[in-house]
C-alpha cells in the first residue's frame, strides 16, 4: 500500500553505483511499464521508513544489496492523480545481480555522465549528478540562496515590515521558484522568520514533505560571518534558503573581495536565487538565476 501523509504520495530509491578499473558506474534500470530508464525507487508501504523502502525496492527492482550511504535529497512531480515526492540515497552495490522482474526488464551499469544522458527525466539527471558530486567529495554542498519574492513596498507596512507578505506577483514567483527547484535533490529548506521570506520557500517545502526551519543568520541585518558559519556546517546538504537582500549583497561581496569567482555580475533581485557551491564548507563559486519576470527591482 501506498504510503500518503499531507496529501504526498511517498517513495524512495537510490542511486547504485560501483568502482571498477574505469572508474565509478551507476545503475539505470528500465521500466516496460513506462517505457523510460531510470533510477530504482518505490512507494514507502505504510509504517515504513524512507531509508528502508530505498534499500528494499533497490533489492527489489535490481537485485543488488548494499548498506545506504549520504542522502542525496527530495526531489517532487505531480503525476496524473497526487504530489508525488522522492527521497534518494547513494547506495554502493556489495552483492546481488540483477534478474529482469516485473517492475524492471533491464539494467545497465554506466558512467554518471552517460547515465544522466541516457535516463528519461531531468529529475533523475539531477540526482545523478548531485550524487555523484557526493562520491566523489562526500562533504560537497549546494546551496539555492533566495532573495524572498516581491512583496509590496516597505513604506506602507505600518511598522510591521516583519509580517509583510507576499503580494498576488510574489506569490506567482514562488510558485516558479518552486516548480524550478523541485526537479533539484533537496535535503532541507531554511527561512529568516520574516513572513515574505518564509513564504518565497514554504510552498517548496510542503511539496517535499519539509518543514521550514528559521534560521537566525538569514534574518535581515545579520553579520556576514554568522551565514558563512552556517554554510559552512551544511556540508554534503542540498539547501534552500530563503533571505533579504542585504544578507545575500553582503556575503557575495565578501566572498568576491576573498577571490571567489562567480559566473555572473554580483545581482541579487527579488525572486532571484544564487546556486552556491562548497567544498569542505568553503564557497568556491556559484551561478546566478534571474527571477521568473525580468521587471523585478
Amino acid at each position: 500500500m501506498t504510503s500518503r501523509r499531507n496529501g504526498l504520495a511517498e517513495a524512495a530509491g537510490a542511486v547504485v553505483y560501483r568502482t571498477t578499473k574505469k572508474g565509478i558506474e551507476v545503475l539505470l534500470v528500465h521500466r516496460p511499464r513506462y517505457d523510460d530508464w531510470s533510477l530504482p525507487k518505490g512507494h514507502l508501504d505504510t509504517g515504513e521508513s524512507f531509508e528502508d523502502a530505498a534499500a528494499r525496492e533497490v533489492e527489489e527492482e535490481t537485485g543488488y544489496r548494499g548498506r545506504l550511504g549520504r542522502e542525496i535529497g527530495a526531489v517532487g512531480y505531480r503525476t496524473k492523480s497526487k504530489q508525488k515526492v522522492v527521497r534518494y540515497w547513494l547506495l554502493e552495490a556489495e552483492t546481488g545481480k540483477f534478474v529482469p522482474n516485473k517492475e524492471a526488464d533491464a539494467a545497465r551499469w554506466l558512467a554518471p555522465r552517460k547515465a544522466s544522458r541516457i535516463v528519461s527525466y531531468t529529475r533523475d539527471r539531477n540526482v545523478i549528478i548531485r550524487g555523484s558530486q557526493l562520491i566523489s567529495n562526500g562533504k560537497r554542498s549546494v546551496v539555492y540562496l533566495i532573495r524572498h519574492a516581491n512583496a509590496g513596498q516597505r513604506e506602507l507596512s505600518n511598522g510591521l515590515d516583519h509580517e509583510r507578505a507576499l503580494s498576488t506577483k510574489g506569490r506567482r514567483q514562488a510558485a516558479t521558484i518552486t516548480t524550478r527547484l523541485l526537479r533539484q535533490p533537496i535535503t532541507g529548506v531554511y527561512a529568516s522568520e520574516y513572513a515574505r521570506c518564509a513564504q518565497t520557500v514554504r510552498p517548496l517545502a510542503e511539496k517535499l514533505g519539509m518543514d521550514v526551519t528559521y534560521e537566525p543568520s538569514l534574518l535581515e541585518g545579520a553579520g556576514t560571518k554568522k551565514l558563512l558559519d552556517f554554510l559552512g556546517g551544511l556540508r554534503s546538504q542540498s539547501a534552500v534558503l530563503g533571505t533579504h537582500r542585504d544578507v545575500i549583497s553582503r556575503v557575495l561581496r565578501r566572498l568576491a573581495d576573498e577571490g571567489v569567482d562567480f559566473e555572473h555580475q554580483l545581482v541579487w533581485k527579488k525572486a532571484s536565487v544564487w546556486e552556491l557551491d562548497l567544498r569542505k564548507g568553503k564557497v568556491t563559486g556559484g551561478r546566478y538565476h534571474p527571477p521568473p519576470s525580468s521587471d523585478d527591482r
